[in-house]
């Protein structure tokens, strides 16, 4: 039995597992996909500007650096395991993951589980229009576009947070002609990004709304967009406007599905995992980090996944080995 098994191996989940180490805690870690998170199937081509340390680092080479230093301190890491089910037994849990190649489940037992899912069974949202489905990789995308893909293009990228700019950004340095298309009067996002966007002279549409798709041949030829507003009577909105482009992304936010955190009687709170200032969830020995957790003045950062991360692994050893009086001096001893 295993006094921590970690279920994530994104940068919270790779955190607690060193900080797991550490506390001298036996723990394994599973992931369905690689270990890195979303730095590696998600933004693995982009720069990471906001890692302490580190002014700039490619995402991916961050998420190696992670992996090695949870392997140096001899975490284990099994990934391509998909955990199905959660449930207790005894005073403890058994963990069930499922290989994701043989289909083969294995049951692995645990005195307590640390949840650092990310952002859970993620789906990015769609646009809506007419159209959009029939689209391939070569003409839209839901994450940040590859280099090669859109190198030398027009592209059109919606949305107004961090990752609509940084995708604007990436995307220009990649050499695409790039606008911006956003629902909102202002963009929500960092002022690093924000000054970066008006830096590099890409323009941004605000108070736009895509209203449809000009396809040929299978081919993306333009995004049709219309001024936003909701007051606006039947009829008498101004009409569309083409801007031409071959190439679309759409970072417009995710949905999370928790069904299956919730099937192991975690409280769940508006797509996210409630936690208190431990990483504690509603279930005592199950504790949650990174990106899948809420609480009062949650941020969404790489570095607080991190902390969340080292925070969720000291909490799990004080359930697991009851120490009279909790210290950080046997982390260095």
């Amino acid at each position: 039995m295993h006094d921590v098994i970690i279920i994530g191996a994104g940068p919270a989940g790779l955190t607690a597992g060193m900080y797991c180490r550490l506390r001298r805690l036996s723990v394994l870690v599973l992931d369905a996909g690689r270990a890195g998170g979303q730095l590696r199937s998600v933004y693995a081509e982009k720069m990471v500007h906001d890692w302490p340390g580190r002014p700039a680092v490619v995402a991916a080479d961050l998420a190696d650096d992670l992996a090695s230093h949870a392997e140096e301190l001899g975490v284990p890491v099994v990934e391509g395991e998909k955990v199905v089910e959660v449930r207790r037994v005894g005073e403890g849990f058994e963990v069930v993951g499922r290989d994701a190649g043989s289909g083969e489940e294995r049951v692995h037992p645990a005195k307590a589980v640390i949840i650092a899912i990310g952002g859970g069974a993620v789906e990015p949202r769609r646009l809506g229009v007419p159209g959009e489905e029939a689209l391939g990789e070569d003409s839209i995308t839901y994450r940040l576009p590859a280099a090669e893909r859109v190198a030398g293009r027009r592209g059109v990228v919606t949305g107004g947070g961090d990752s609509a700019l940084e995708s604007a950004q990436f995307a220009r340095a990649a050499g695409a002609e790039v606008t911006i298309v956003h629902r909102g009067p202002v963009c929500r996002a960092m002022e690093a990004n924000l000054e970066a966007i008006h830096r590099l002279g890409i323009e941004c549409r605000r108070d736009m709304r895509v209203t449809g798709l000009e396809i040929d041949d299978g081919a993306l030829r333009a995004v049709l967009v219309q001024a936003r507003d909701a007051d606006e009577p039947e009829g008498s909105a101004p009409p569309a406007e083409r801007i031409p482009c071959d190439f679309l992304v759409v970072n417009i936010g995710s949905s999370a599905s928790l069904e299956a955190v919730q099937s192991w009687g975690v409280e769940v709170d508006a797509g996210r995992v409630r936690v208190d200032c431990g990483m504690r969830t509603s279930v005592p020995g199950i504790f949650a980090c990174g990106d899948i957790v809420v609480y009062e003045g949650k941020y969404k950062l790489l570095v607080s996944a991190a902390s969340e991360g080292a925070t969720a692994a000291n909490s799990a050893y004080v359930f697991v080995r009851r120490p009279p009086a909790v210290t950080m001096k046997d982390l260095w001893t």
